[in-house]
């Protein structure tokens, strides 16, 4: 009996060297082609990682997080991570309803200082749900969102782009620099923001739009009812737990000190911003982090996580659209929709994200348990023409790919 389990002991330890073994290579292999793709690519530098539900298994940065001084960048390097911070707001959210504040279903009005009502439609109740699946009615005025930046401490004003970032993308002494006065000024008909045009011609559910303000609309909710700053809170509950050290919506000397330089198409470097509508798109992390946090989303999917309730896990991630019935305007690429964490048509779960100078995907496969990240310091598209970056977007498409050689 004895010699029998000495023997399973024995192969277990052969099964794992061999396994290990085989990773090492793999990822050696990877990181190879990984540095030739960026050798001939377009990024001044850019942050990837592999998890699963049992942490890590790849993370590598290649290139330069300021490319005058040559600095590397590297899986501790900060930057605006855009969209995937609606993924946070999801996570929030459902915190927020394990802590007894709300449900999805409850009706936002109930909770507003202010009321929000689509002009166009009779009665019309929106809820929490709808305002993170993107079918509140609620429409992106884009003149408005786009001047929604603010310059901060941070912001250098030897930035090659600083004058027309001033120009384009603020609004001088504005007296709406936070998130309670923006909404207000967006949403109440005597507000400054306000227009029919602020919603479309629907009642909520029936159509998808989707809504940057919105998504600010339901972390402004859960600082309703908790009464601190949805930043503190997504800091009590969040990052705290999963010790992520180098996250937070607001600059910071220890922060700005591992920041990257963010760059346009033409590897001009814009200067740090804050945006008042900062839940939506203004999350700064690193790949570490995000790499963190996807583990305990997928942990989370899995139910073997403890961040949120069982039930809030199934409900984050529960495809909200029936599929033979799905909303119209509906992302083809995108069909369907968990609280804030959208399903890509492949089947992967997750978000991607885009700014001023950044660029940003996270997704995992349900079926494999696998999730993949990927960051960069330079934008895919022209923030003020219309356009894409095609030889980026290709160069990242091939990267993205090459992951899942792994």
């Amino acid at each position: 009996m004895l010699l029998t389990k000495m023997k399973k002991i024995l192969f277990l330890i052969f099964l794992f060297f061999v396994t290990n073994c085989f990773a090492q290579k793999n990822a050696v292999q990877l990181e190879k082609k990984l540095l030739e793709l960026y050798e001939v690519s377009n990024f001044p530098g850019f942050s990837v990682a592999i998890v699963d539900e049992n942490g890590i298994l790849f993370e590598k940065s290649y290139g330069l997080a300021d490319i005058a001084t040559k600095k590397n960048f590297t899986i501790n390097s900060v930057q605006n991570i855009g969209s995937i911070s609606k993924t946070f707001i999801g996570v929030a959210l459902m915190k927020a309803i394990d802590l007894g504040y709300f449900n999805l279903n409850t009706n936002i009005n109930d909770l507003l200082p202010f009321e929000v009502k689509n002009p166009k439609v009779g009665q019309n109740v929106i809820t929490i749900k709808h305002l993170s699946n993107h079918t509140s009615g609620i429409v992106d005025d884009e003149k408005v969102y786009s001047t929604s930046f603010l310059k901060n401490d941070y912001s250098d004003k030897k930035s090659p782009l600083y004058s027309k970032f001033i120009k384009k993308s603020t609004i001088p002494n504005r007296d709406d620099v936070n998130l309670k006065d923006f909404l207000t000024n967006y949403f109440s008909k005597d507000g400054k923001w306000y227009k029919p045009s602020n919603f479309n011609s629907f009642e909520a559910g029936k159509e998808y739009n989707y809504s940057n303000i919105a998504s600010a609309l339901a972390a402004y909710l859960i600082e309703l009812k908790s009464g601190r700053s949805y930043s503190d809170f997504c800091n009590q509950y969040i990052f705290k737990p999963l010790k992520m050290s180098s996250t937070s919506f607001e600059l910071n000397d220890s922060l700005f000190s591992k920041h990257v330089k963010i760059y346009n198409a033409k590897k001009q470097y814009y200067p740090l911003y804050s945006e008042i509508t900062y839940p939506d798109g203004s999350l700064k992390t690193s790949c570490e982090d995000l790499s963190i946090y996807l583990v305990e989303m997928i942990k989370g999917y899995n139910y073997k996580s403890n961040l949120l309730s069982k039930e809030s896990f199934e409900n984050l991630f529960k495809k909200h659209f029936d599929e033979t019935n799905l909303p119209l305007n509906n992302d083809s690429k995108e069909p369907n929709s968990g609280v804030f964490w959208r399903y890509r048509k492949s089947g992967q779960i997750g978000h991607s994200g885009s700014d001023l100078g950044i660029s940003t995907f996270m997704y995992f496969n349900p079926t494999t348990g696998i999730g993949k990240i990927f960051m960069t310091n330079i934008e895919f598209d022209y923030p003020y023409k219309d356009g894409v970056n095609e030889k980026l977007i290709e160069q990242f498409v091939t990267i993205w790919k090459t992951l899942d050689e792994y």
